[in-house]
């Protein structure tokens, strides 16, 4: 499939493609830069991830352009918090981030499978989706939602009805950490979540 990634000019945004021997470079076809967004004919792209901790001025100046985009079929993807109104229909409240619940022998961080017999979980484990979160969403009525927390808290959904589009939205990051170079379970992630992201748009699924 065709796709894109909008990136920025910060060190992580930038060792993110050099890592594992560029596997990333390769799995997106074109790197949007942030500043570039403006300018970019985005419709011939399947789909674009919106990395994480991207410049929230910036992506607030292109919410046009994004909307447009999913009207017209396009498939968004974003990681991290979202603490602009750049995408439609969000509605996200950041949480305090348990970074360290690891580092204690038998510890587990509270994320559930809202629905264990989805198609993502044919991709995804579980496990591979913990390193820590930045937020929960409240999401549209119809919204599929995926990876919920304690309390039912959606940290990770589906939406395919907003828009003609679909959106797949989480307060995960992968991207940062792989850049960053630790956390190396989000390579697992990331790997797995696009190769099913992939699939998802392929068979057209409204669910």
């Amino acid at each position: 499939m065709n796709n894109a990634i909008i990136t920025g000019g910060a060190f992580h945004n930038q060792n993110f493609f050099q890592v594992c021997n560029c596997k990333f470079k390769n799995i997106f076809k074109e790197q949007i830069y942030i500043l570039d967004l403006h300018s970019t004919d985005l419709s011939k792209y399947d789909y674009i991830v919106i990395a994480s901790r991207l410049n929230p001025k910036i992506l607030t100046q292109n919410k046009a352009k994004f909307e447009e985009y999913l009207q017209n079929g396009g498939h968004i993807v974003s990681f991290g918090d979202i603490i602009s109104d750049h995408l439609p229909s969000i509605d996200f409240t950041p949480t305090q981030v348990n970074f360290w619940w690891w580092i204690h022998p038998g510890a587990d961080l509270p994320m559930y499978a809202y629905d264990s017999s989805d198609e993502i979980w044919n991709f995804l484990k579980l496990q591979e989706c913990k390193w820590h979160y930045h937020g929960i969403f409240n999401p549209p009525k119809y919204a599929k939602k995926i990876i919920v927390d304690e309390i039912g808290k959606t940290i990770l959904y589906k939406d395919s009805y907003s828009f003609a589009g679909n959106m797949y939205i989480t307060s995960l990051d992968p991207d940062y950490h792989i850049g960053q170079g630790f956390m190396p379970i989000t390579i697992v992630f990331l790997e797995k979540f696009i190769a099913w992201v992939e699939y998802d748009i392929k068979n057209g699924a409204k669910i």
